[in-house]
């Protein structure tokens, strides 16, 4: 945590630093013959204290070059946005730095030309001039709230257009600005065409061009002119689709070169030489392009693959797997356990009709609790004989009726299984919070081929903390020796380090996932001591992630100890832990090993389900209990206990789950057990979790001294896991 904190702070640092070189660079610039709004809105569109940092920039620049009372608008106008901003957190959302923005520089603007008695005749260009303010700070804003949400430079629909106008402004302010015979907004104009045109074709390179011609032309014509050229150059150079990053910068470079002389525009050293360096920077920059940074959906859709319909057919597949699997099972378990329904009930016909007595016999028949039985003389010949043909239909009904009642336990049971299928093509038909790069799909497909790998399909794309996660499928029959191999090829291709997942088998194909390493990771230990009279420990656990870096710690105690309650308790983890690595959610996982756990034989048995299910992106851990133990969670210097009244799995045909969330941080720890842990032990696992031990050693002394806390003269199985999160390893 002492890390995270660190982290924090320099990021802080870092960015009130950034604001206050922007505030000291823009407050000399001009738009169209006037002091550029840059550093307004700049001021308007981040936090108080970077919007402090701006005002100060302003200041020293003026400070600097004697230039107070020519900037005196301006720099009022950011003072009264900081005064605001440390009033009211209103003015911190998007649409609020807009307006505070506008009405800043009408406040200042107005108070400056009465001063100077101009107040009639400015109040117009005041308003245009707060007016496009004010709408640049909003855009601004909105880009910087959706940039640190999804991490991600979003240049489709209405984010695109907002992030032409902040580009506009902000070029044209960098094309004001002369540095030792260079243009800085014209290297930068060039730089981002040229990348535009390199990775996004004619398109791109038309419209970054075109862009960074309209803010050349608002400083000068002259400048304006020169960069006009851009988006011509970017069409051909995006046209040709040069690969190479070099031939792609001289191409380019002297495309811009022969289309000034070809328009006959005096070609000046300055700016040529800018266009070179804007080249140059291009060359330098273009390797470590990625589209993790940047969206801009410039491909059809078309293209796109169905990403949801492929991950319901494997879905799908998985349930398949499962399905046979419990079949064969409750095929072995219930061999030679067929019952037949009796054909026949009335006892005093099948005997009396075979009596030679039957014709001069007077037996009647009384109805009791609905059924009709026989009255027999006291002179009969075959009392014994009816008596057991009797009890023989009785036993028989009684039969007949705990088969219907069976009969309409698995009518509930198929009731709730189309409860769970309903809910599992609802949560896969859902739209994912993911985005789909299919450059880097077809780079990895590629790369495969090239090594004599023939995947059925490949999925790259880019999770909601921006993480890059590539799911590859390959046939049964393509199946590769080594995943460890596809991951090294794949790295090495991407130059990126990859995680390799466990890889999972539906009934038709093999998925192996590959992830970018999140934020945290965590350390897992475990201890287990089986029961005294049981050679075998009924409790089974397993550790495993998802395939994209959520990880799950899973715990399950089996009926009583041995053998029998062993395959129970690994039978429920084996089939959770193959339909979440399929794409299940938890809920409807757990609902579906429950009724498999019903009806896989006619014999009793349950087993309790523990899950741990813990995002490493943002450190949020969720619980699901299905009448498991309690977990005991040490959160900095506080320790919660989450328990659950609820049955196991296998008992009711309708899963019982307790679902609890909390938000971790690095150095928490999480403790699991098993039953065989008493309630009187948790005082003592508490004081363990706040003392200086070690994960490894809190989870041994659970286990060595779990017996001293049992007041029971009977031990059950005993089984501890305990977890620690923390800050992975750059």
């Amino acid at each position: 945590m002492i890390k995270t904190g660190y982290n924090q702070f320099i990021k802080t640092i870092a960015g009130i630093f950034l604001s206050f070189a922007g505030g000291f660079v823009f407050s000399g610039s001009n738009i169209a013959g006037v002091a550029s709004f840059a550093d307004i809105s700049l001021a308007g569109a981040l936090s108080l204290p970077c919007s402090a940092a701006v005002l100060i920039g302003g200041i020293v620049r003026c400070v600097l070059t004697d230039s107070v009372g020519k900037s005196i608008v301006k720099l009022a106008a950011m003072s009264v946005i900081v005064i605001a901003k440390m009033f009211s957190e209103r003015f911190s959302s998007p649409k609020g730095c807009g307006i505070v923005t506008l009405v800043s520089v009408m406040i200042a603007g107005i108070a400056v030309s009465m001063l100077i008695n101009e107040f009639p005749q400015k109040i117009l260009f005041y308003a245009l001039y707060g007016s496009i303010s004010g709408f640049t700070a909003y855009s601004a804003s909105e880009l910087i709230s959706d940039l640190r949400e999804h991490k991600v430079i979003n240049l489709s629909g209405t984010y695109g257009c907002v992030y032409s106008v902040v580009y506009v402004v902000y070029i044209a302010s960098l094309c004001s600005m002369e540095i030792s015979s260079i243009n800085i907004g014209l290297i930068i104009a060039t730089g981002v065409t040229l990348m535009a045109s390199f990775y996004y074709h004619s398109i791109g390179g038309i419209i970054c061009g075109a862009l960074s011609a309209c803010g050349a032309f608002f400083v000068s014509a002259e400048i304006g002119i020169t960069a006009s050229m851009l988006p011509v150059a970017g069409l051909l150079t995006g046209f040709i689709k040069i690969r190479k990053i070099f031939l792609n910068a001289v191409f380019f470079t002297l495309s811009c070169f022969m289309l000034t002389v070809l328009i006959g525009s005096e070609v000046k050293a300055e700016l040529t030489f800018s266009i070179i360096c804007g080249s140059a920077l291009f060359v330098i920059v273009a390797p470590y392009y990625s589209d993790k940074w940047i969206s801009a959906e410039s491909e059809k859709k078309a293209d796109f693959p169905d990403i949801n319909g492929i991950k319901m057919n494997f879905l799908s597949d998985a349930i398949e797997a499962v399905r046979l699997d419990s079949a064969k099972i409750s095929a072995v378990l219930s061999a030679g356990k067929n019952v037949e329904l009796p054909k026949n009930f009335n006892s005093r016909k099948r005997v009396c009709s075979t009596c030679y007595r039957r014709s001069i016999c007077s037996t009647l028949e009384m109805e009791t609790a609905g059924e009709m039985i026989p009255v027999l003389p006291e002179n009969c010949i075959k009392k014994r004989d009816v008596a057991d043909e009797l009890e023989k239909d009785i036993r028989d009904r009684t039969a007949e009726q705990l088969m219907r009642l069976r009969f309409a336990d698995e009518r509930e049971l198929i009731n709730e299984q189309l409860k769970i299928t309903g809910e599992i093509v609802r949560s896969t038909g859902e739209k994912a919070d993911i985005r789909y790069s299919s450059a880097k799909s077809r780079q990895v497909a590629k790369n495969l081929e090239n090594h004599g790998m023939n995947p059925s399909t490949v999925m790259a794309y880019y999770n909601s903390a921006n993480r890059l996660i590539i799911e590859i499928y390959f046939d049964v029959n393509e199946i590769p020796e080594s995943r460890t191999r596809i991951c090294d090829l794949i790295s090495d291709e991407l130059e990126m380090n990859f995680l390799v997942a466990v890889p999972v088998s539906s009934a038709k194909e093999m998925r192996i996932c590959l992830y970018e390493k999140p934020p945290y990771e965590i350390e897992v230990y475990s201890a287990s001591v089986c029961a005294p009279e049981s050679k075998i420990s009924g409790d089974s656990s397993s550790v495993f992630a998802d395939g994209t870096g959520v990880n799950y710690i899973v715990l399950s105690d089996g009926m009583g100890s041995g053998k029998n309650a062993a395959i129970d308790s690994h039978l429920v983890i084996g089939m959770f832990r193959r339909l979440i690595c399929g794409g299940m959610t938890c809920s409807s996982a757990i609902k579906l090993v429950n009724s498999v756990m019903v009806t896989k034989s006619r014999e009793e048995s349950f087993a309790t389900l523990d899950v741990v299910k813990i995002d490493l992106d943002n450190c949020m851990m969720t619980s699901i209990k299905s009448g498991a133990a309690a977990t005991i969670i040490r959160k900095g210097e506080d320790v919660v206990k989450i328990s659950s009244p609820t049955f196991p799995i296998g008992i009711s045909t309708q899963a019982e789950l307790y679902t609890s969330e909390q938000e971790l941080d690095a150095g928490d720890m999480i403790v699991m057990f098993s039953d065989g842990i008493s309630e009187n032990a948790y005082l003592f696992i508490k004081e363990l979790l706040l003392s200086e031990s070690s994960i490894m050693d809190i989870v041994r002394e659970i286990t060595e001294k779990a017996d001293f806390f049992n007041p029971t003269l009977h031990s059950d199985d005993i089984t501890v896991m305990g977890i620690q999160i923390k800050e992975a390893e750059s």
